[in-house]
């Protein structure tokens, strides 16, 4: 019984194995002794049917190592018995599924390792929770990279594209990546974005396949766009709204700074413009109007209307540019075009640093009008970069691109499911 159990917390299912005794060492490790016998059917050199014709042999000494059980390594010491065949007069040993052939880490950890190859942790924290070294749980994962074989078949309709920073072996200082947009499954993650290499990248795919793209979700990154004139004749480009509200939030923060430099540090003011910046940010639907309360830099109760509308005062130009910001921001969480152009008829009045910017968003109007009227956006591509960035960070980086790809795509593709135990 007691064999039993110890079998069934190791996960050993071979009924030719037993496990004599065992005991837990000075340096915590759990020792266990065992012995493997069984008469073979037939000779695995030359196969001939065991008709009397394999004897045993002796036995061999070999070691099978396991994940931790109770935070301590489990090392299993089993005798195995070794074979000799009167026919082809070779010697062979007795074999177990509890471990592959000519190895010793059993097939148990080599599982477990997979599995715990989807979290975002350092391949050197799995090798420490399985009693492996880190270069083993390394092999693990590049036995996993053929089944991230690019599909030179087929593209979604819906592509999502961004770059990101990964390596210093990458080709490029950033990478490109992109993922579908209705599954949002990362599709692949490539070691460069310059126009030509991504044109010769995609032309591998076939033309029904490229054909088949009708939306590209990007950024104001002038070299995605040009793939649509070049590689996908079908697509239209749709711009992310998140990076056209933060391109106008910049401007306006700009705005700010200079507006806040010419007062002097040790003013109200300044300090007040240096305080509240997020509060500036808040479109103006958004701001409470009927909750008062004891704001720094000013002397008495008001609500964040009060503080904004204090703070705009202070200049003209300020004030503008809060409110082209403010209908931009509206008309694009309302989808409403035609208040978008308005922003564009008169902008004498706004900061210097407010034209730049708008004379950036003309320049991708016919893209932006795209926005307006889908519902796409680079948001998953956006959360999948946090986790590309954690996996990354818990690593402390990579050396090697092509490692560092496989991790990615092992991290995002592959599906595991833990049973949940409620009794």
């Amino acid at each position: 019984m007691a064999n039993d159990t110890t079998k069934l917390l190791l996960g050993i299912d071979d009924e030719n194995l037993k496990i004599d005794n065992g005991e837990t060492g000075d340096d915590g490790v759990i020792r266990l002794t065992g012995h493997l016998d069984y008469t073979p059917k037939a000779c695995p050199k030359c196969g001939i049917i065991n008709d009397q014709k394999i004897i045993n042999y002796g036995w061999r000494d070999t070691t099978i190592r396991f994940s931790k059980v109770l935070s301590s390594t489990v090392i299993l010491s089993l005798n195995r018995r070794y074979f000799h065949c009167k026919e082809c007069n070779a010697n062979f040993l007795a074999q177990t599924r509890a471990v592959p052939k000519h190895c010793s880490i059993s097939n148990t950890s080599r599982k477990e390792c997979l599995e715990k190859l989807v979290e975002p942790v350092s391949l050197k924290h799995i090798a420490d929770e399985l009693s492996t070294s880190d270069s083993f749980v390394g092999r693990q994962l590049m036995r996993a990279e053929r089944d991230f074989q690019t599909n030179w078949h087929y593209l979604p309709e819906i592509i999502l594209m961004d770059e990101i920073k990964s390596t210093k072996s990458a080709t490029d200082a950033m990478s490109f990546e992109f993922m579908n947009g209705e599954t949002h499954e990362l599709i692949d993650l490539l070691p460069f974005r310059t126009i030509n290499k991504l044109e010769k990248y995609f032309y591998h795919f076939d033309q029904a396949a490229r054909e088949s793209v009708k939306i590209i979700v990007t950024d104001m990154n002038y070299t995605y766009p040009k793939l649509v004139q070049t590689v996908f004749p079908n697509a239209i480009v749709v711009m992310d709204k998140f990076h056209i509200i933060n391109a106008l939030n910049r401007a306006f923060n700009k705005t700010r700074i200079k507006v806040m430099k010419q007062f002097t540090p040790s003013s109200r003011e300044f300090h007040a413009l240096k305080r509240y910046w997020k509060l500036l940010l808040v479109p103006t639907e958004q701001l409470n109007f009927n909750q008062f309360k004891k704001w720094t830099n000013f002397p008495y109760w008001m609500a964040a209307t009060d503080v904004v509308h204090s703070l705009l005062s202070l200049h003209s130009e300020l004030r503008q540019t809060y409110q082209v910001l403010n209908s931009v921001w509206t008309a694009i969480q309302h989808k409403n075009w035609p208040n978008y152009n308005a922003a564009f008829w008169d902008n004498k009045a706004y900061s210097e640093e407010m034209k730049s910017t708008l004379k950036t968003l003309e320049i991708h109007h016919d893209e932006i009008r795209n926005t307006f009227a889908t519902q796409y956006s680079n948001g998953p591509l956006e959360g999948s970069n946090n986790k590309i960035k954690a996996i990354k960070r818990a690593s402390f980086g990579y050396r090697s691109f092509h490692r560092f790809r496989t991790r990615v795509l092992y991290v995002f593709k592959i599906k595991t499911k833990k049973a949940l135990i409620t009794k």
